[in-house]
């Protein structure tokens, strides 16, 4: 599986939602994705680390040998439930079904070394390359935060995006309240929490299972981060109003705009992804919500056939996605320092076509679960200057608040970072 991520290009959310992973109990679904998340989580950690014990060059270690040191690594760092010598026992198993010569005895020989003299000193004296080994992210996007943000910030933002992500769910409020849902899943025997300043959020302490349960299977909640309320707040859809929902698909900000409007009213939501889009569309049915079209289409191109303009419009932009790290940590390898240039563009003119489609006074909430300033505050300070829109301030999320919107760091809501604006047009 990792190296699939790493070699196959292949996403660590989708291998994990697999049948394949599915179909397993649930305690060791949960310890394949503690290892898969958490080995990309702190790859490069874990790699300074081999490059220390390994006598060779690191690039001429076999990669599915550097993927068996890095698993054992990871859990005698990270895992406190897996004793020492079962890690190396368990690593030296799965290296001795490989057929090449002495890979059993190097992996044991490094693992044992670990073991017995600890993970060694990050010696650099450059701080960006050292922050970067130490908190196990590229280096370009070390560089740009610490100029961005400060060392201090930006270390507390890289600490924030390698907790393990924590699973969150919203009340369906279409079926049933915050005080009813958290009784139901604990008869169920799941413990959660109160979210982070979100009504109807809530923390589940172990989500493993939470699948199965009676509760989702009847459609009284959805998971998704509490974060992500920040832009259909912002959005206020009322009952009975037209609204589009620009890139819908999965559904997750979709599906609680259905919720908002009690179900009532139309809401347009367009996706040029298929699959995204049937995952929205079984996500509206399992909750019940009728209120919802969907249709598949490209959002730069998208035209309302009857020629309604919407009365709110939110537009949840593709973008580089620095902000949920914590969630998707095979994004931080992915990205590259130019992404940025070719995602603004496309950002840029999906908004125009949004500015097309509204009503005179209507809303625009643009969002984007990124924390890069091309593709927050440049963007629409380019659109304010290019449409006569203005930024609606909203007092609830004051302590966010920049000058082009609301920039939510991680470590301020549940491990997960965005930001979102309220365009209005004037």
């Amino acid at each position: 599986m990792l190296a699939r991520v790493e070699n196959g290009g292949a996403y660590a959310d989708r291998l994990l939602a697999s049948r394949q992973v599915s179909e397993l109990n649930p305690l060791d679904r949960s310890f394949i994705r503690e290892l898969v998340l958490g080995v990309l989580r702190w790859k490069l950690r874990l790699d300074h680390i081999i490059g220390i014990y390994y006598n060779g060059k690191l690039k001429s270690l076999q990669p599915e040998v550097r993927n068996i040191v890095r698993i054992g690594l990871y859990q005698m760092i990270f895992m406190d439930s897996v004793p020492d010598w079962a890690a190396v026992d368990e690593s030296v198993k799965i290296a001795s079904c490989h057929n090449v010569r002495k890979v059993a005895g190097l992996v044991n020989a490094m693992l044992r070394r670990f073991s017995r003299e600890g993970e060694p000193e990050i010696k650099l004296s450059d701080p960006v390359k050292k922050l970067s080994v130490e908190k196990s992210f590229p280096e370009w996007i070390v560089k740009k935060w610490v100029a961005r943000f400060g060392v201090e910030t930006a270390e507390t933002i890289m600490t924030a995006s390698n907790e393990r992500h924590p699973v969150s769910i919203r009340t369906n409020t279409i079926k049933t309240d915050p005080e009813s849902l958290a009784s139901e899943l604990a008869s169920e025997g799941f413990k959660i929490t109160t979210a982070s300043g979100m009504p109807m959020y809530f923390i589940v302490l172990k989500g493993e299972g939470l699948f199965e349960t009676q509760a989702f299977k009847r459609g009284l909640f959805t998971v998704q981060d509490s974060v992500a309320a920040v832009a259909t707040v912002l959005l206020s859809p009322k009952p009975g109003e037209i609204v589009l929902d620009l890139c819908s698909a999965p559904g997750g900000k979709l599906t609680h705009i259905a919720e908002m409007m009690g179900d009532s009213g139309c809401i347009d939501a367009v996706d040029i992804n298929r699959g995204r889009l049937g995952l929205a569309k079984k996500a509206a049915e399992r909750l019940g919500l009728k209120s919802i079209n969907f249709i598949e289409e490209d959002a730069v191109k998208f035209r309302n056939e009857s020629g309604t303009q919407y009365d709110r419009i939110l537009f949840d932009a593709p973008c580089t996605g620095t902000g949920v790290f914590s969630k998707r940590p095979d994004m931080k390898w992915r990205r590259k320092n130019d992404d940025v240039v070719r995602i603004t563009s496309l950002q840029k003119e999906i908004l125009r076509n949004a500015a097309s489609l509204v009503k005179p006074g209507g809303v625009i909430i643009y969002s984007t679960c990124s924390l890069e300033p091309e593709e927050n505050e440049s963007i629409v300070n380019w659109f304010t200057d290019e449409y006569d829109y203005s930024v609606e301030k909203d007092d609830r999320f004051e302590k966010f608040e920049t000058d082009s919107g609301y920039l939510i760091f991680p470590h301020l809501m549940d491990g997960a970072g965005a930001f979102a604006v309220k365009l209005r047009q004037k």
